[in-house]
């Protein structure tokens, strides 16, 4: 079995305690406590925490464009079905980086490398929704507002909804994502 190298396991463990904490509540002497290693070593491989949230970031980026390359490249637009299976693929990137998700305008803020390339992922995957949900409208009045609408509701779901029901429920737990996506798309359903 392959040994992993430092510099990536820092990134697992910052990636869980920035999940589970918080980003803001998590320093660089917390992470190289959490890993048991000296901060110099911690430093060693990352100049700081902003190094290790910008590669965290990094990380999210590419494997969301990889999924928004990949659906822009299919010959065919997503039915109905597709589009929630996209959604759920798409949530799960989210809810594996959900520092990031659930707190994108605070990151953003915080950290000005991260403010234009996750601005322009967010613009271009409420873009593809909206894109989708245009097909998926031919035919009904108002198609492009309702796809306006109907996409910055789903955008805002994959970036809300599991913070916001941690918050109501007190302790985290599987999100019914789906239904909650399927609920916004119901004017789609032909019954």
């Amino acid at each position: 079995m392959a040994k992993i190298k430092t510099r990536d396991l820092i990134l697992d463990v910052a990636l869980e305690l920035f999940n589970t904490r918080g980003e803001t509540s998590v320093n660089s002497v917390d992470l190289a406590l959490e890993m048991n290693i000296s901060p110099g070593n911690l430093y060693y491989h990352y100049k700081g925490k902003d190094e290790v949230v910008e590669e965290l970031y990094a990380r999210f980026h590419a494997s969301l464009a990889i999924l928004m390359d990949e659906v822009a490249s299919l010959e065919e637009p997503l039915d109905l079905a597709a589009m929630l299976v996209y959604l759920r693929v798409v949530a799960d990137l989210f809810g594996e980086y959900r520092f990031i998700s659930q707190n994108a305008l605070g990151l953003s803020g915080r950290y000005a490398s991260l403010k234009k390339p996750l601005s322009r992922a967010l613009k271009r995957l409420q873009g593809q929704m909206r894109e989708c949900v245009e097909l998926l409208t031919e035919g009904m009045d108002n198609r492009e507002s309702l796809a306006e609408i109907m996409s910055n509701n789903l955008l805002n779901t994959l970036l809300n909804l599991s913070g916001s029901v941690h918050l109501v429920v007190g302790e985290p737990r599987e999100i019914d994502l789906e239904s909650h996506m399927r609920l916004q798309l119901l004017p789609l359903v032909q019954g």
